[in-house]
């Protein structure tokens, strides 16, 4: 416990008319509003449940707030809001806390005779703040940065790359809207989530970018990022482009640009109303990538991709490779003229709703492979 904490808890202790406002009381310790919130924060899950001061009753178990305020003339005026709207908004107040950081360790030189194919970096369906058979975020986030300096020293060994792709292929945070359970079953708030998510592809922007000549960031929409209105996939609240992965990409864009060591980066999301890009290498490699969710089942991949590149969409016409995940499992296949078509396992805590229905599991991974000359080749899958 520092200062901070101890600034917090007198604070706590005092009347409530006499306590400061979290910005009043970071403004007298030499911190920002959004320090005070994340200790208090702290505080409250390593005590007893937070309760509502004015109705005594847990935080956690109050659905709806009002608002009602009298005016001048003594009539009233009353509003209604959601909590969860309420965290989504303050979010945007909050993006760049927790990443500023990460790009403040010294930049890796870069090798001398990089390889001049492109590595594929794949990170589909980490979910956070998923708890599950496997455990919770505080395991997911440790299973990554495990597999994540396994492959960067492994690129030190190999030599480096020319062009290093990071694919974010959807389903970064879990959200709460894709099944009724997850507000019961997800170990962080929405916007946490996001913030532990924003923290992971940061450091692995930091690893992998100082080992290439030219580094890619890839982001898609997905089922679980997509924001909604209500619980299901019918409920989406907008265009596929509304989507918290997609947001993440926008938020980590704004934080290298212009950073030394980051200049020859590169930020790519599909368009406002597609939910699949097709990104050409440095060597005229086309690869497409798409969550996997909108072509409804996973035998009926190669044919979607089949239709979306005869009708012309996201370029789809033009890639040699298509990647996806979705489905949390490794795959490999070839479609129309040797086309691949590759299946990513995922990092994520699994699903025990699908091993209890199939008696079907995977061992969590994550999968790199090789991009050059229109062929895919070298995939490998890291493991803890």
């Amino acid at each position: 416990m520092d200062e901070i904490d101890e600034a917090i808890i007198e604070n706590l202790l005092l009347p409530k008319r006499e306590r400061l406002s979290n910005r009043k009381l970071g403004e007298k310790v030499g911190v920002n509003e959004a320090t005070i919130r994340r200790r208090l924060k702290k505080i409250n899950i390593k005590g007893q449940p937070r309760r509502d001061e004015f109705f005594d009753i847990p935080v956690n178990a109050i659905s709806q707030r009002g608002k009602t305020v009298r005016l001048e003339d003594g009539s009233y005026e009353k509003i209604t809001y959601r909590p969860g709207a309420v965290e989504i908004e303050e979010t945007k107040q909050y993006l760049f806390t927790d990443l500023a950081d990460a790009f403040n360790t010294p930049v890796v030189p870069m090798p001398p005779e990089p390889d001049a194919a492109t590595l594929v970096v794949c990170v589909p369906d980490m979910q956070l703040g998923k708890q599950d058979e496997n455990g919770g975020t505080k395991d997911t986030v440790e299973r990554f940065r495990s597999m994540l300096t396994s492959i960067v020293q492994d690129i030190v060994a190999h030599g480096g790359y020319e062009e290093i792709v990071l694919a974010d292929v959807g389903d970064i945070c879990e959200g709460f809207w894709n099944v009724a359970s997850q507000a019961q079953t997800n170990d962080l708030s929405l916007t946490d989530q996001i913030r532990v998510a924003q923290r992971l592809m940061s450091l692995a922007i930091e690893s992998l970018a100082p080992l290439c000549h030219k580094f890619r960031y890839v982001a898609v929409p997905s089922n679980h990022c997509a924001v909604r209105t209500g619980t299901g996939s019918k409920n989406r609240a907008n265009t596929p482009d509304d989507d918290f992965g997609l947001l993440i990409c926008d938020n980590l864009q704004m934080v290298s640009e212009g950073r030394e060591g980051f200049t020859h980066c590169e930020f790519i999301r599909p368009s406002k109303f597609e939910e699949t890009l097709t990104v050409g290498t440095h060597d005229g490699t086309n690869i497409a990538f798409t969550h996997g969710h909108v072509a409804g089942s996973r035998s009926n991949v190669a044919k979607w991709f089949s239709q979306m590149a005869f009708g012309r969409r996201s370029g789809m016409h033009e890639a040699h490779i298509l990647v996806h995940g979705h489905w949390h499992n490794f795959g490999l296949s070839l479609a129309g003229d040797n086309r691949f078509v590759i299946s990513c396992p995922s990092v994520d805590n699994g699903s025990s709703w699908f091993s209890n229905k199939s008696g079907a599991s995977s061992e969590p991974a994550l999968l790199t492979f090789e991009a050059f000359g229109g062929r895919s080749r070298g995939w490998r899958l890291w493991y803890v």
